[in-house]
This record gives C-alpha cells, sequence and structure tokens, in this order.
C-alpha cells in the first residue's frame, strides 16, 4: 500500500515537471515566433525584453506600443529606461501591431505620428495617451480623434494617471544608514558638500540650444546678461559652444548657480534642466508654481518670479555667493535626499502601466482629453516678458 502510494506521488511529481517544461518552453516559442519573430542570423530575443523577469501570472497582460517615440521603437525606448526588476507585475511589451486585438493596453506617443490608428478596439482595451513634452509642443495632438478616446494620462503632470517625471529625489532616514539599506557613498557628506562649494568661483551657468521659446526666456537672459556674467552653452549661440559630460561636470563644479529656464511655463513641466542640482549647484527657475504638487523643497532653488526685476535677482545671487553658509542652505536636501541620478526606478511608471493593465476598471474614462492636457497645463506663454519683463 504505502509503495503504491509513493509510486504515485512519483508519477504526479514527473508529471508536473513535464508540464512546467512544457509552458516554459511554449512561452519562449511564443516570443521567438509570434511576438518578436527575427530573421536569419539574429537573436531571437531583444536584450531590453532578456532583462525583464518571468511573469508570475500566465498569460501576462500585453502592453503594444502603437508608434514610435522619435523616429525609435517605442517599446524598447521605455523598457531601456525603466528598470522593471522589482516590479510586482508583469506584462508583455511589444510594438508588434499585428497583436493588437490581443492587447490588454494600447500606447501612444503623442509627439510622433498618428495618422494610423487602430482599426479595431475592444470595449476592454484601455488607451493611454504618453506624451513628456509640454502643451504648446505636443504638435500630433490635433483634434483628430474624440475627446474620450483615451482611458489613461501617462506625463510629467503629478496629476497623471501615470505619473513620469524626468527626475525625482528619493528619500532615506538615519534608520536606513544605520541598518545598511543605504550606503554612505549614496549620500552627500559635510565635507563632500564643502569641497564642492569651494571650488565654485564663478556666478551663472547656463546651457541652452532652443533658442526662441514659448516662454520667451530668452529675454529674461538678455536683461541678465547686461547686469553680470553668465557662462552659456549650446548650439543656438554660435554653433561651437558645445560640451560633452566632462565639460559639463566641470562647469557645474565651477558655477553656483544654474539657469534651469524652460523653453514653456507650464503646470509641473519640470525637466532635466532642473535636476542638475543633484551636482550640487543652485538652479534658478522662471516660476515657482509649476513646483506646486511635486515633492521638492521650497529652499532648493531660486524662483525669478519672486523678484521684482532682473537687477533684484541679480543682487540677490550676487550676494548669496559671497555668503557661503547661506549658499549651503540650498543644499539641505542632501540630508533627506540620496545623491542618485536620473532614474525611474523610484517612480517606477512602466510598472504603474503595467498594474493598471492588470487591475482593469472598465468605466475608466477621460472625458475630454484636450481640457485636461491643454487647459490643465495651465501654460503661460511669453512668461519671461509678460510676468517677469512686465
Amino acid at each position: 500500500m504505502k509503495e503504491n502510494i509513493i509510486s504515485k506521488s512519483k508519477f504526479i511529481f514527473s508529471i508536473l515537471i513535464f508540464l512546467s517544461t512544457f509552458l516554459y518552453f511554449l512561452y519562449i516559442f511564443v516570443f521567438n515566433q509570434i511576438i518578436f519573430p527575427a530573421k536569419d542570423g539574429e537573436d531571437k530575443l531583444p536584450g531590453w525584453l532578456k532583462r525583464m523577469s518571468v511573469p508570475v501570472k500566465w498569460p501576462p497582460p500585453t502592453i503594444l506600443m502603437w508608434n514610435k517615440m522619435f523616429g525609435a521603437s517605442l517599446a524598447e525606448s521605455l523598457i531601456n529606461y525603466n528598470n522593471n526588476t522589482h516590479c510586482s507585475y508583469k506584462c508583455i511589451y511589444t510594438d508588434n501591431r499585428s497583436l493588437e486585438q490581443q492587447a490588454s493596453l494600447l500606447v501612444f506617443h503623442i509627439r510622433d505620428n498618428l495618422d494610423k490608428m487602430p482599426e479595431h478596439r475592444t470595449p476592454q482595451q484601455l488607451y493611454t495617451f504618453f506624451i513628456l513634452e509640454s502643451p504648446p509642443h505636443t504638435w500630433g495632438l490635433g483634434r483628430d480623434v474624440p475627446p474620450d478616446f483615451f482611458n489613461i494620462t501617462m506625463t510629467y503632470r503629478a496629476d497623471s494617471d501615470v505619473h513620469y517625471p524626468y527626475d525625482m529625489f528619493e528619500e532615506y532616514t538615519e534608520k536606513d544608514l544605520e541598518n545598511g539599506l543605504v550606503t554612505y557613498d549614496q549620500i552627500w557628506t559635510e565635507d563632500e558638500i564643502d569641497n564642492k562649494i569651494e571650488a565654485k568661483d564663478k556666478l551663472a551657468l547656463q546651457f541652452v540650444s532652443n533658442c526662441n521659446t514659448k516662454s520667451l526666456r530668452e529675454l529674461y537672459v538678455n536683461k541678465l546678461k547686461n547686469l553680470t556674467q553668465i557662462t552659456q552653452i549650446g548650439t543656438c549661440l554660435d554653433g561651437k559652444r558645445v560640451c560633452d559630460k566632462e565639460c559639463a561636470d566641470k562647469l557645474i563644479d565651477s558655477h553656483h548657480f544654474y539657469f534651469a529656464f524652460e523653453n514653456s511655463v507650464c503646470v509641473n513641466y519640470v525637466t532635466e534642466k532642473f535636476w542638475k542640482l543633484k551636482k550640487l549647484i543652485v538652479p534658478v527657475v522662471l516660476s515657482r508654481k509649476i513646483f506646486k504638487g511635486l515633492n521638492i523643497p521650497d529652499d532648493s532653488f531660486i524662483a525669478a518670479d519672486d523678484f521684482k526685476s532682473p537687477k533684484e535677482l541679480v543682487t540677490f545671487l550676487e550676494k548669496l555667493a559671497a555668503d557661503k553658509n547661506r549658499y549651503k542652505s540650498y543644499f539641505n536636501w542632501t540630508k533627506k535626499y540620496k545623491k542618485t541620478e536620473f532614474s525611474n526606478d523610484i517612480s517606477n511608471p512602466l510598472c504603474n502601466l503595467c498594474k493598471m493593465a492588470h487591475i482593469h476598471k472598465k468605466e475608466l474614462k477621460i472625458k475630454n482629453i484636450y481640457d485636461f492636457w491643454n487647459g490643465g497645463g495651465k501654460c503661460e506663454q511669453g512668461f519671461a516678458l509678460n510676468v517677469l519683463l512686465g
């Protein structure tokens, strides 16, 4: 009797092993032959897909990236910029349009070609509005789709369904240090900060590639240049004053302030310009109110609209640069946040998007995407001229 039970157990165990192996090879076959069919001599799976961990559900939802991102594969771009290793939800990411009917969620990059749209939308599918540019530069979104065409928004704005910031702070505590969850090379020490400040011998720096902007920042900068010396680097100046990463880092180390003036002044439109502050330089922005809703300390930056005139701003900057202790106070954020550079591991937008594909809510619908984006963006055209110089 006992031997029969053991024999049956072994048989069942063997069957389970066989089924597991079969499902695994079926999984590989689906990716190799259907989702990402390869040409002769090519690796069957793209490298960015290999980095994805095995889905915990079978089958995982398929997320179809409908169009390109500035001419490149949208699927590959999002995977490369988002480390999804620690995400609890697993999805299949593809740009294969033949899988339109199987896709749980479709992503549309609004800045790229939207001429050919899906022909067979199912009631269960979620359509995602994706853009990282400001409304004045959202060229792809005319009035070509109905106002309620999209179910999900994925943008830099904090009120989006999926928040996709250019960067953000990563918090740590003393307990994290004590427990070894954070190491000292991940945070700024007092000595490091003091040494960085001591090395600064110039006032202000600006990297600029877009010469004619909706914010008219160039008009404000011209006023500032008449009052103080500004180091300007960028292709829109004379076409020759360009700088690689090593050069840029050296310039940041030698300057007290960085003019992080955006090409558009819109709610939450805070790009990589601002996040140079993680290299220990104080950013000067055009408008303070666009930071509302973002986890960014008020005393980590200076806003031009806090001052009555360009002259008042320059006077403030010159006095602040001469007062090392007061200048250092703008780096109080280092006592709470890591020195991490750009990483979407923190906000994890792709994981949040995958989560929405898993917990599909049928009633999820944006009533009017045009009101949300163009109205909710609250952009101020000609901000420098109308507000700062008005």
